[in-house]
């Protein structure tokens, strides 16, 4: 079972990162079982990614098929990309800080989830409102952070930094599709 600590320690850690302050990565444990618990983080925005599903209209026919179909594909793209992360680690010789980064990048997910919900929710209630740029540079800015988490935690260029969140979307947009696609 996971502590508070790890859970407070865990997202300052991440907002630290947010604010551009490398030493946010001090506040995460990068051993094994700080990777294991890191995915917590993902754990507690599940609601809010749930809500964002039905906001997008994913739960009007069967709700039950829907949901189950909309929880595997949250699973899969929560372990999927860490899981190539930890081959590619390899690749790019850094395998020391390969668990610093997925900590990292798990933990990320509360502050960016933080960022989207709000933006999603007003969008909804006052569709039409002009809020479609300030999504688009909600977005942006989020790409960035998640960039700047892979060239601190990794400690890689910036370029690779970048592919590696190139990487991110494209393993999340094939898990999506396939699940609108079962969706039908």
């Amino acid at each position: 079972m996971i502590r508070a600590s790890d859970i407070i320690g865990g997202v300052y850690g991440a907002w630290r990162l947010a604010r551009r302050d490398p030493k946010g990565l001090i506040w995460f444990d990068d051993s094994v079982e700080g990777v294991w618990r890191s995915f917590w983080g993902p754990a507690l925005v599940l609601p809010a990614f749930l809500i964002l599903r039905a906001l997008d209209g994913n739960f009007d026919d069967e709700l039950v098929r829907s949901l189950m179909v909309e929880l595997i594909a949250f699973v899969m793209g929560c372990v999927a990309f860490p899981l190539a992360v930890a081959h590619i680690a390899g690749g790019l010789d850094r395998v020391q800080f390969r668990n610093r980064y997925i900590v990292a990048y798990n933990w990320s997910a509360v502050i960016q989830m933080a960022v989207l919900l709000p933006i999603s929710l007003a969008i909804h209630v006052f569709p039409g409102g002009g809020l479609a740029p300030l999504n688009l540079a909600a977005t942006i800015v989020l790409l960035v952070y998640q960039a700047y988490i892979a060239h601190v935690a990794l400690k890689v260029s910036p370029f690779s930094a970048g592919m590696l969140v190139v990487l991110d979307l494209m393993i999340g947009a094939l898990i999506q599709m396939s699940a609108d696609r079962v969706l039908g």
